[in-house]
């Protein structure tokens, strides 16, 4: 039950970070800061797909 709670928290945080990504890119903000929160989504979804995976190795 916790693993899939982590999977559950690591979507909600990538569904956030998704948003503001969004937001940034509309915005007129830095390509720069863009560049570097896109990574770190990048790697979350990394986390997530591995949790996953993980998961489903499990069962």
């Amino acid at each position: 039950m916790e693993e899939s709670n982590l999977i559950g928290e690591i979507k909600d945080e990538i569904e956030e970070k998704r948003d503001k990504l969004n937001k940034m890119v509309v915005s007129d903000i830095d390509s720069k800061e863009v560049l570097k929160y896109s990574v770190e989504l990048d790697r979350l979804i990394d986390k997530y797909y591995l949790e996953l995976n993980k998961n489903r190795a499990v069962k």
